[in-house]
């Protein structure tokens, strides 16, 4: 927390205490987890519907992927995407979706929601992630649906020259950091309302586009898996992360990415304060909230 803190403090947002601002600093993330159990336990926790139906169409074509090798991970570049329904209690019918993008090395996260997928559609918000992107990105990781396993989709990465990867049917974890972020940048944000009015669509997508996106990639840290050991004698498995970390600090940090690029981020970090971007975020939310309320669907969570 410590990077937030200095930045809610050079926009005059906090003043601390020197014990305060200590233990704040220090405290792990199964301390800080424990003392946020209750606010989580009174939000409640709902489940959604999966839509994926997986395709025959090019599997024996496209290269199986079941985890990303070293160099992958801190090469920035590398994306798992997948698509989050908005669909509520029922699959029937016309819903908007998200289209989630991850950056394994960096975390660096896009998001765009549309009504009514299809092959062509995903392509397009694919490729518009793409350039959201500040850097170059050279492969793309899905699951086994139809939206993904296609022909238009196929073509765009041979057109695009990125490598096309693909998941192992019915093995989630080969898309675990995307399944990650899928719950907490989308379902934490949007909820599981279900969501069926264009204009509603495109007031979301005005979220993903500024206060979302900034926030996420900007202020959010995420921890990345250093290692992973197996006691052979209990079966306990013990896991070390590495420092939380911001997606924009990840990137300063990257020799991979050019300059400029980096000259870029940091005057766009300067101008922005996190607690106005978060009162904007919960304001827009308070106006899809009401039209969803109008026609009597799901409220969407307000931070």
């Amino acid at each position: 927390m410590s990077e937030m803190i200095l930045k809610l403090a050079h926009c005059n947002e906090l003043s601390l205490g020197s014990d305060d601002e200590l233990l704040l600093t220090t405290a792990s993330h199964f301390t800080l987890n424990s003392l946020l159990e209750n606010v989580r336990v009174a939000q409640g926790e709902t489940y959604g519907l999966g839509g994926t139906k997986t395709s025959p169409l090019l599997k024996t074509l496209v290269l199986t992927r079941t985890s990303f090798t070293d160099a992958e991970k801190s090469a920035p570049g590398h994306l798992e995407l997948d698509c989050v329904l908005h669909c509520g209690d029922s699959l029937s019918g016309s819903y908007a979706e998200t289209l989630n993008a991850l950056d394994i090395a960096t975390h660096w996260n896009e998001k765009t929601i549309f009504m009514n997928k299809c092959a062509r559609k995903i392509v397009s918000r694919t490729d518009q992630l793409i350039k959201q992107v500040p850097y170059s990105v050279c492969s793309l990781d899905f699951d086994n649906g139809y939206e993904f396993m296609n022909w238009k989709m196929h073509e765009y990465c041979a057109r695009k020259k990125l490598e096309f990867t693909r998941g192992r049917s019915y093995h989630k974890n080969d898309q675990a950091h995307i399944e990650g972020k899928n719950n907490h940048s989308v379902r934490k944000v949007i909820g599981y309302a279900r969501i069926s009015d264009p204009h509603i669509v495109i007031l979301i997508e005005d979220l993903y586009q500024n206060e979302i996106r900034l926030l996420t990639n900007f202020f959010y840290t995420t921890m990345k898996l250093k290692s992973k050991e197996k006691d052979l004698k209990t079966g306990i498995s013990t896991k070390i992360y590495e420092e939380a970390k911001t997606p924009y600090r990840r990137v300063l940090e990257s020799d991979k990415i050019p300059l400029e690029m980096k000259e870029a981020l940091r005057l766009i970090y300067q101008k922005l304060n996190p607690v106005i971007l978060h009162k904007e975020l919960a304001r827009k939310l308070t106006i899809i909230n009401d039209l969803i309320s109008q026609k009597k669907e799901t409220k969407i969570y307000t931070p």
